[in-house]
């Protein structure tokens, strides 16, 4: 029997063969791609190894590629495309506004941007908005917000979330070696090392510990309620309550990035459902309906300081921020979950739910265990996250990162990039395992979908990787 190793590059090399021979003008577009572009993409996560199908298309709950095949797909815009694919709605509104004479920069004020600020606004709590272009700028921002107005340096945030490429969010989002204690980039500053402190996701008493020996340092904690990219794990509502306790006894900030979360769970933030009002809140992805759009809204005395009056913290935006076609996309969205809200929700719960109990089915017929995530909880009763990793160990429903790819568990037995091209032949296009459900999915795409993963399984045991 060929050790894992040799048996895994021999299957890779199967698969990209096959690859070749079912997606032609895709594969040849990769050596194109390859020659100007670095890594063939300008977005590292959108490459899948041992290949990539190209975009011709993309409509409601699937993209169809260069070769004309439809792949039922649950990454959906990096989670951004709730409705779906260019749903008819966001669209027509766009057409609409370029037909008459608005949309493309004009480097000037717009009602839309005020319109877009009072949805927001009235949807979370928060008391005023600013608008830039990504969940990254957008927590980069908050987190100057938090130091200057605390005082402080230090940032604690959760070991395995992501928080985007920035300065204070490019330590410990990845496990080397059973650990997520180190910088994921060089050519950061100094002191970052130092200033980003790293806590245990859903570990009441580890944050406590963290407050108790270093609160009065602590300028923030910046975490998801529901990890994104670190494996769709929901918050326990303890966990984020003594978040908040927490960070109001010792005068720090609570920084919640609701990217992938806001207006996923309900036509709002996700935090007030935990009961918690954080001091500052991120929001992306859903909130741009498949535009460029994201936010940092949040209490008026910590936004003031990148005010005009103040202009202590440079925080003003960029050529593209609040652009007016965006906020077109912005505005639609929000306005159809806000009306539609009473059915959208549980529609989408429905879908995660199926997902996640037939994977958990196939799963146990096949006799391989898997850490399956996106799970709801007592504060957030329905989920379309839909998020599994085959990785060493017992498997089950994860609580933290470490529990997937931490210690004893930083080698999976078969990587993310590897189920992606399996799935992928097999007619589904996912990420993390599979992504997220979008009001665009139906019940054959769940059947079709549960089909691929039957197929995946059959493949990776045929080539004993489980």
């Amino acid at each position: 029997m060929p050790t894992t190793t040799t048996a895994t590059a021999e299957f890779r090399a199967a698969l990209a063969r096959e690859f070749e021979q079912r997606f032609p003008r895709s594969s040849a577009l990769c050596a194109r791609r390859g020659r100007v572009l670095l890594d063939q993409t300008s977005h590292a996560v959108r490459w899948t190894d041992p290949f990539q199908v190209t975009v011709a298309r993309a409509e409601g709950s699937a993209i169809h590629d260069l070769d004309g095949h439809r792949l039922v797909d649950y990454w959906q815009g990096h989670y951004a495309n709730l409705l779906g694919h260019n749903p008819p709605p966001v669209r027509e509104a766009l057409l609409e506004a370029l037909r008459g004479g608005r949309g493309l920069q004009s480097g000037m004020l717009h009602e839309i941007e005020a319109e877009v600020a009072e949805l927001v606004t009235r949807r979370t709590g928060a008391e005023v908005v600013r608008f830039t272009t990504s969940g990254a700028l957008g927590t980069f921002h908050a987190v100057l917000l938090a130091r200057a107005f605390t005082g402080r340096s230090r940032v604690l945030k959760a070991a395995g979330g992501w928080h985007g490429s920035q300065p204070f969010g490019l330590k410990g989002v990845n496990a080397r070696g059973g650990s997520f204690d180190h910088l994921e980039s060089e050519g950061l500053p100094g002191t970052t090392a130092h200033d980003v402190a790293l806590v245990r996701f859903n570990d009441v008493e580890g944050l406590e510990r963290a407050f108790a020996s270093d609160g009065d340092a602590v300028a923030c904690l910046l975490i998801e309620p529901w990890l994104g990219s670190g494996g769709g794990i929901a918050g326990q509502p303890e966990f984020l309550r003594a978040a908040r306790r927490l960070t109001e006894r010792h005068g720090a900030l609570l920084l919640c990035d609701e990217i992938i979360t806001g207006f996923r769970f309900r036509a709002g933030d996700v935090s007030s459902m935990y009961g918690i009002t954080p001091d500052l809140l991120i929001l992306g992805k859903v909130l741009g309906g498949g535009m460029p759009v994201a936010a940092v809204a949040g209490r008026r005395a910590v936004m003031e300081l990148a005010s005009r009056r103040l202009q202590r913290v440079k925080f003003e935006g960029g050529t593209y921020s609040a652009h007016e076609l965006c906020l077109v996309a912005a505005k639609t969205t929000l306005a159809h979950l806000i009306e539609h809200e009473g059915a959208i929700y549980p529609r989408l719960a429905a879908l995660g739910d199926a997902l996640r109990r037939g994977l958990a089915r196939l799963f146990e017929e096949f006799g391989v265990p898997v850490w399956l995530s996106g799970w709801p909880n007592e504060a957030v009763p329905g989920s379309s996250l839909v998020m599994l990793d085959l990785a060493d160990g017992r498997g089950g429903a994860p609580d933290c990162p470490e529990q997937r790819t931490g210690s004893g568990r930083a080698h999976p037995r078969v990587d993310d990039e590897l189920v992606r091209a399996l799935l992928l032949l097999e007619g589904v296009s996912a990420r993390h395992g599979l992504g997220a459900a979008s009001l665009a999915h139906g019940d054959q795409d769940v059947e079709q979908t549960l089909r691929a993963w039957r197929g995946a399984l059959e493949r990776m045991r045929a080539a004993r990787l489980v």
